[in-house]
């Protein structure tokens, strides 16, 4: 009995699932994402911040006011003292930003602002790889947990029969035994299967930010349409126009020479306008005056910040050669991986049939009937179980290498 309570647990495990779960085609999924998904949110904000640093790069330098006032006048024994005959001092300063320095800010804001907008797109590029593989994950693990729920319930059924006749001495309990054996081998296998299950499912809940488990909805067809052969070469014009992260390493590369720029015109001083109203401590009562004040390049001329900027420059060309290496061998091993998972799902396919099926339930009552030997239907049980995993578990590689071409191109290919 205790097969019995095992199997009724597993089976009422998953129907309490299936009653927590929502049914989601990959359509759905993508559009559920776009909208929760906090990750892509914060990343939004990111680029507001940007763009609000470009309206901060525009503002001119305030000007700066200056009051000096007596406090206390020892000749006449007064406390501020400001009046006609008093002293009060005011000056008016401004300063003027020389070189194009305030424009290489303006274009330094907006280059990073830029940046911000392709971080976010290669964080969309790598959340949705997560989702759609993801996906097709948990639909192949949740197809296998299914078959192994009715396979225990078959293996059950005969367990509990098996116990009975050899409780009566009409069966050996060494056949009792090695049924027992095959159950516990799935049991164990689906166990582990389940335990990724939960695992890919609480990733899901992350991207989706939904409280449901997710069912996916796929058909055969679906996985037909993951086996079009493609072209290498547009394949890697593809990667090379839209890769984010390629768009990123040749827009810091920008970003790099425009702070070049603006080391090189730091070096250029500023001059600073005032004019000033002086009551009494000058050569004249109530004088206005005007000057202008400019800082002299002797000591510091901005060298190291150039030096360093330079460097910066070459360091972030280099990277971005790397880059554009890196992208042409992802896109080769992810052409390669298409190809092959096609081939040996369109192989798996054409051995793979509802026989499997009808082989299965015949050979099943064959052995209830005593046409079959114990060792004989093990054998075929177990070769029957491995044959569906592998069947899914090509299906599984073909759906991961297809989005794995979406990745590595940016483009939707599948």
């Amino acid at each position: 009995m205790k097969f019995l309570y095992a199997a009724l647990v597993a089976l009422f495990s998953f129907s309490a699932l299936a009653q927590t779960t929502v049914r989601l085609s990959l359509a759905q999924a993508d559009s559920i994402f776009l909208e929760k998904n906090l990750l892509l949110l914060a990343a939004q904000y990111n680029i507001q911040a940007k763009e609000a640093l470009v309206i901060q790069a525009r503002a001119y330098p305030n000007p700066t006011f200056t009051a000096d006032l007596n406090a206390y006048d020892p000749e006449n024994n007064k406390a501020f003292h400001i009046g006609q005959t008093g002293q009060k001092f005011f000056a008016l300063e401004q300063l003027i930003v020389l070189g194009g320095k305030r424009k290489s800010e303006i274009e330094i804001a907006r280059q990073n602002t830029k940046l911000a907008s392709l971080e976010l797109e290669d964080l969309l590029r790598n959340l949705r790889y997560q989702l759609h593989a993801g996906f097709y994950t948990i639909y192949q693990q949740r197809t296998t947990l299914e078959k192994f729920n009715r396979q225990l319930q078959v293996l059950d059924t005969l367990i509990n029969a098996y116990e009975k006749q050899a409780s009566r001495g009409n069966l050996p309990l060494k056949d009792v035994i090695r049924l027992k054996s095959v159950y516990f081998k799935i049991s164990n296998d689906k166990s582990e299967l389940a335990n990724n299950y939960f695992a890919q499912q609480q990733r899901m809940h992350t991207l989706l930010q939904l409280p449901e488990y997710v069912e996916p909805v796929v058909s055969d067809p679906d996985f037909d349409k993951l086996i079009a052969r493609l072209s290498y070469n547009l394949l890697l014009d593809s990667a090379l126009q839209n890769r984010p992260d390629l768009k990123l390493a040749n827009e810091a590369e920008a970003l790099s020479l425009l702070n070049l720029q603006l080391q090189k015109k730091l070096a250029v001083p500023d001059v600073a306008l005032n004019s000033s109203f002086d009551q009494r401590s000058g050569a004249f009562v109530n004088q206005l005056n005007v000057g202008l004040s400019i800082p002299l390049p002797l000591w510091n001329r901005n060298r190291g910040n150039i030096r360093s900027a330079q460097y910066e420059t070459q360091s972030i060309a280099a990277f971005q050669k790397q880059k554009a290496t890196e992208v042409q061998a992802e896109v080769r091993a992810a052409w390669q991986d298409i190809e092959l998972s096609s081939q040996e799902y369109q192989k798996i396919k054409s051995l793979y049939s509802n026989d499997f099926n009808t082989v299965f339930e015949g050979v099943n009552k064959n052995f209830q009937r005593g046409n079959l030997s114990i060792l004989e239907f093990v054998d075929f049980f177990e070769s029957y179980n491995e044959s569906l995993s592998d069947y899914e578990r090509v299906k599984n590689y073909l759906a991961t290498a297809a989005m794995q071409i979406n990745y590595v191109t940016a483009s939707k290919i599948y």
